[in-house]
């Protein structure tokens, strides 16, 4: 009898001495820390948009940030975040078109005329905007 229970209890120590391997959080064995990851590259996305200010056009992820109005004839910066160059072109009548290099910024003279002015870029039919001169 006294047999039966020594091997449950060499059972145990057997199991106990498989476990001692484990990290118990005071030991200082062979256990390299986690390593931390750090997130390097933020990816584009339309809710971290650029925001455009009052007399600035912004062209940030191939789309357009454009001020809600402008003055006639006022002059309106247009900052081009992108990598990649575009235009700000109007669609009809040749009113503007200025073309600005990726990391660069350009002027535009708004037309003297109040209304709303659709315009794309000529590089990338997908890029659309409307500028108010009121």
């Amino acid at each position: 009898m006294k047999l039966s229970a020594a091997l449950p209890a060499a059972a145990v120590v057997a199991a106990c001495a498989l476990t001692a391997c484990s990290d118990d959080g005071g030991s200082t064995g062979d256990y390299a820390p986690t390593p931390t990851v750090t997130d390097t590259m933020a990816m584009p996305s339309s809710e971290g948009a650029v925001a455009a200010g009052a007399n600035e056009i912004v062209i940030s992820g191939f789309a357009y940030t454009v001020p809600a109005t402008v003055a006639p004839g006022a002059q309106v910066t247009i900052r081009n975040t992108d990598t990649a160059e575009h235009t700000v072109t109007a669609d009809t009548g040749g009113t503007f078109d200025v073309e600005i290099e990726g990391g660069e910024t350009a002027t535009l003279t708004v037309p003297p005329t109040p209304g709303t002015y659709p315009f794309h870029c000529t590089y990338h039919p997908n890029m659309h905007g409307n500028l108010t001169v009121g």
